[in-house]
């Protein structure tokens, strides 16, 4: 793979001691309580371990929909990179098309990254999967799953920066914050994260593309308020993890020190970096995060802060900009989480499609370049002049909505898989057979479901009758497990089966 000029999340950085905490912690009595100022849109649950259910829940966590599985189980966590830093222990420390990021470890006084656990697309599973990563590599500490880049977990249902990440008991169901000094071994650890979001969303963020202009956001109620200004400006593109899933104009990433904005089309044919590339985007970056860097002042990297002076320490890990408020839209829906552009200080137009390492793809020469290889006879002369980023206002609607947009999308996916033979199809009462035949040691057998008990049995051959016009049609994990008569567990068997019992 060729190796991305620019690495996102500047890993590998020496680091200063931990910045000051910002995120909203949960309450200890009640770890699911929404703290004031927010709302509530979504929770997200996922199981760890091979197979393990990835659901959403949109009434608090009442009922839950399965919208993937874990292909590969984390078992532990890894040293992370430098933005990590800037986020809480416990919460979401990232968001992108191409992984979610979940800082778990506290301060360190020897100053190495915080360690980190993460959630993974299908395109980086697999014999190697870090192969794709040109900055923050999971490896071992990945949660792998069967979900596309850029789709449902890893768009429109992505929780935000700052949300906090909860372990839940699978037997008592007691929900507690993420220990500090968690790390996971894949034999089904729960994870869940309440989706928090402000109750005053961000609507609008405009950038100037000019050095000591204001940033000027504007808010669900109509205020407006510039948060920062501009230090650096940025003149052109790189190749950046995860665009080639992303799509002209949307937000690939969002962190506590970083956000990437895409400028190339939707290509996943192929890997990232393998054949012709199709990659393309640009950041925007707190000033001293970025004068942290080991690439510190490149030419695809708008640099912010409030104090408008670059190593001065003020906007990393902060609201809206680098916490609580950006999220990651929706594919399918053009006017929201989406970023167009001013060129010579005219009306506001859709990103120009850039795809590879052009430096100067946003001056005015570097522009009508562009144009002129698209057959354009259209010219610049100042080039990009601002950026507006354009948010939706979450909503538990919404989130509803997106839910059984992906909820449907993974039922069609896994139908079509049961009719390519990948897993059982399945109808009517089913006959489940145990792993139990010749086993003396067998005392008695249970049927789970979807990890519920669904049956009990002490008579040989230890089989099961199931149901299945009693659930919904879709995909189930169901599961055996044998035990001998001290109720010690000698053998499971699993499967994944597909219910058809709709005709229509």
């Amino acid at each position: 793979m060729k190796r991305r000029h620019f690495l996102q999340g500047c890993a590998g950085v020496a680091l200063t001691p931990l910045a000051t905490a910002y995120a909203q912690a949960p309450n200890p009595a009640d770890p699911l309580a929404v703290p004031p100022g927010y709302i509530e849109t979504h929770r997200l649950r996922i199981v760890n371990r091979v197979n393990g259910a990835i659901s959403v829940s949109t009434d608090g966590g009442k009922n839950w929909q399965l919208i993937g599985r874990v292909l590969v189980p984390a078992t532990t966590v890894v040293q992370g990179y430098i933005a990590a830093e800037y986020a809480d222990p416990g919460t979401v420390a990232a968001i992108a098309v191409h992984g979610h990021r979940i800082r778990v470890s506290a301060s360190d006084a020897s100053l190495h990254a915080p360690l980190i656990l993460s959630l993974d697309p299908r395109e980086y599973a697999g014999k190697a999967p870090n192969t794709g990563y040109g900055g923050h590599r999971p490896g071992s500490a990945g949660i792998f799953t069967n979900i596309g880049a850029g789709t449902s977990l890893f768009r429109e249902l992505a929780p935000h920066v700052g949300n906090p990440v909860l372990r839940e008991d699978s037997g008592t169901g007691k929900v507690t914050p993420l220990s500090n000094r968690f790390s996971p071994n894949g034999a089904g650890e729960i994870i869940l994260i309440p989706v928090w979001v402000p109750a005053d969303a961000l609507t609008q963020v405009v950038f100037p593309n000019k050095k000591g202009g204001f940033v000027k956001a504007t808010f669900a109620s109509g205020a407006t308020r510039e948060l920062m200004q501009v230090v650096k400006t940025v003149q052109g593109v790189g190749r950046f993890d995860g665009t080639a899933y992303t799509g002209v104009g949307r937000l690939n990433t969002a962190h506590t020190g970083v956000i990437t904005v895409c400028t190339a089309p939707v290509d996943g044919a192929l890997p990232e970096g393998e054949g012709k590339e199709r990659r393309g985007g640009f950041q925007i970056s707190p000033a001293w995060h970025n004068a942290r860097c080991e690439e510190a002042g490149a030419p695809m990297v708008m640099t912010v802060g409030a104090s408008a002076v670059p190593r001065r320490k003020d906007s990393e890990g902060t609201a809206p900009l680098f916490r609580d408020a950006v999220s990651l839209g929706n594919q399918t829906t053009a006017e929201v989480s989406i970023v167009d552009v001013a060129i010579d200080g005219g009306n506001w137009e859709p990103m120009p499609t850039i795809i590879g390492l052009r430096l100067d793809a946003f001056t005015g020469p570097g522009l009508t370049k562009v144009w002129r290889e698209r057959g354009s006879k259209r010219t610049a002369e100042q080039g990009v002049t601002a950026f507006r980023l354009r948010l939706d206002t979450p909503t538990s609607a919404r989130s509803e909505g997106s839910t059984r947009s992906a909820v449907v999308s993974y039922i069609a996916d896994r139908r079509r898989a049961a009719k390519r033979g990948e897993l059982s199809l399945v109808s009517g009462i089913i006959t489940i057979e145990s792993n139990a035949a010749n086993n003396r040691a067998v005392a008695w057998a249970r049927l789970i479901v979807e990890g519920n008990a669904k049956g009990f049995t002490n008579a040989a051959p230890f089989t099961f009758s199931w149901d299945t016009r009693t659930v919904p049609d879709g995909e189930y994990l169901v599961e055996t497990e044998t035990l001998d008569s001290g109720g010690v567990v000698v053998a499971t068997a699993q499967r994944r089966v597909f219910v058809g019992n709709d005709r229509t």
